[in-house]
């Protein structure tokens, strides 16, 4: 299908790293719905092959699994683009957070509704 470049310059670009690749499919599968362009990654380590600065307009960073990795890459996005929006995927009772991640683990709230958080986040992408 031909786009034309007004329409690749709004494409929202997304990049999830998760280690579950049944949840990442949901999610991604979610997202490509709703016309957004999603780029999967099983851990850091491929993330940090696919991560580009000012390409994407979210990362999705799963840290129930390998934390410390995460983190780690985290920082690294940190230092090279500041700006890049993050979110985390943290798991119950959050599910997704903006906060940096460690602060995340000691934080209770709960989004009435994870999938409308996700689209609000998306929507400000």
């Amino acid at each position: 299908m031909w786009r034309s470049s007004s329409d690749l310059a709004s494409k929202k670009n997304i990049l999830i790293v998760a280690g579950s690749q049944a949840a990442q499919n949901v999610r991604a599968g979610i997202l490509r719905s709703h016309g957004v362009e999603v780029h999967c990654a099983r851990d850091t380590a491929e993330a940090a092959l696919l991560w580009v600065p000012d390409f994407f307009n979210l990362v999705l960073l799963d840290m129930r699994r390998k934390p410390t990795e995460t983190m780690a890459f985290w920082r690294t996005i940190r230092r090279e683009h500041p700006k890049q929006r993050i979110f985390f995927l943290v798991g119950p009772p959050n599910y997704l957070s903006s906060t940096c991640a460690d602060e995340v683990f000691g934080s209770k709230p709960t989004p009435k509704n994870k999938k409308m958080k996700l689209f609000e986040v998306l929507a400000s992408a």
